[in-house]
Parts: C-alpha cells; structure tokens; sequence
C-alpha cells in the first residue's frame, strides 16, 4: 500500500515535468513525433509494471 503513492508521485512528477519542459523549450514536428512514440512506448511500460505490481498485491 505504501509504494502506490510513490508510482502516484512518479507518474505526477513525470507529466508536470514534460509539460514544463515543452512550454520552456519548444521543439520541431520531427523531434515531437520522435518524443511521442518514445513517450507512448515508456508509459506503456510504467503501465505494465503497475498492473504487474496491483496483480502481486
């Protein structure tokens, strides 16, 4: 129960942390498809590992 608010955080951290970092430094539509499928591909993977975790429990 205690690691949830912690992948919470993370998860938090992560999307004000982008959306922070693309107001600051505007980017190109190559760069941005680019960072998009990188993007899509990770949170895919933090998705799985918390399903994986929420299973464990």
């Amino acid at each position: 129960m205690g690691n949830s608010g912690f992948f919470k955080g993370m998860a938090a951290g992560l999307v004000v942390g982008a959306t922070i970092t693309m107001i600051a430094d505007p980017i190109s539509d190559k760069q941005h498809k680019k960072m998009h499928k990188k993007s899509h591909d990770m949170f895919q993977n933090i998705g799985s590992m918390i399903d994986n975790a929420i299973s464990m429990m």
